[in-house]
């Protein structure tokens, strides 16, 4: 018996680290497809081909898992719908956007860097959104729906979601890569900042009972303001990113912060309201 319980454990553990490799060649197959095209006219139009085709290959690679598991779909993982499904959504769409807005409004005040009013049109506002749901929805569904639940089964709930969340926050290494491109203090505080986001996304998801609705409304809404009212950094010059740049600055963590408080007094307020 120990032994077989010693071999299910191993078989996880071997799953978890598979599919965390294919999730790096997912995310990097944009720029590895891409590189012969580089220094050429049609090199930005391959990647962001490429960069669309990463979106079926999440969402098929999550499923093929499940399936090794003998579950039936993604469902399983954090997607059921039922009556507090829409207010989940917008239980995290209002998390997420006040705690961007946090981070806009402190940017704002001291004299950070925001994006240009005249340069936001709806055709940015558009596009962003377009970009926006299917990241978070697929993002949340392999990092917290399948990675940070097979951890926390394995290892206990708080290292189940550090491991989780410090694997979300390296596979976004691509922001930085190659290493010396942008500051090494920067590469660190991007790397903590989404580490932290990680937690507060996983949090999202435990205090919604084990829902992805609560995470993907935040990760969304984070998103659309962070990529509409802030340059995109590396590849704009940005005024001090270490402090105000959203993801890369010292206040990012007081959005995410802000952001978690407000999904638990949301939550605590509808089942007190329930009960």
């Amino acid at each position: 018996m120990a032994n077989l319980m010693s071999e299910e454990r191993t078989e996880k553990v071997m799953r978890i680290i598979l599919f965390s490799l294919v999730m790096l060649l997912i995310v990097e197959m944009p720029y590895m497809l891409s590189a012969p095209f580089l220094g050429t006219e049609s090199y930005e139009s391959m990647r962001s081909l490429l960069s669309l085709m990463t979106f079926p290959l999440m969402f098929f690679a999550a499923l093929q898992f499940v399936k090794l598991e003998k579950g039936d779909s993604v469902a399983e993982l954090g997607l059921e719908t039922d009556k507090n499904t829409w207010p989940h959504l917008i239980i995290g769409g209002i998390a997420g956007g006040a705690a961007a807005a946090l981070v806009f409004l402190i940017a704002l005040a001291f004299g950070g860097q925001v994006a240009s009013a005249s340069l936001i049109a709806g055709e940015l506002v558009l596009s962003v959104i377009i970009i926006a749901i299917p990241v978070s929805f697929l993002e949340e569904l392999c990092y917290r729906g399948y990675m940070m639940t097979r951890m926390t089964e394995l290892w206990g709930r708080g290292k189940g979601i550090a491991a989780s969340s410090l694997i979300f926050a390296l596979v976004h290494f691509s922001w930085w890569a190659p290493l010396g491109s942008v500051p090494y203090h920067l590469v660190i505080l991007f790397t903590l900042n989404l580490f932290v986001g990680g937690v507060v996304l996983s949090l999202g998801y435990y205090y919604s009972n084990k829902r992805l609705w609560v995470p993907i409304g935040f990760h969304f809404a984070w998103n659309i303001i962070a990529y509409i009212a802030f340059p995109v950094y590396p590849r704009d010059p940005v005024t001090n990113p270490e402090i105000f740049q959203i993801e890369w600055g010292i206040t990012t963590v007081l959005g995410f912060l802000f952001g978690l408080s407000i999904i638990w007094l949301l939550l605590k307020r509808g089942r007190e309201k329930r009960g």
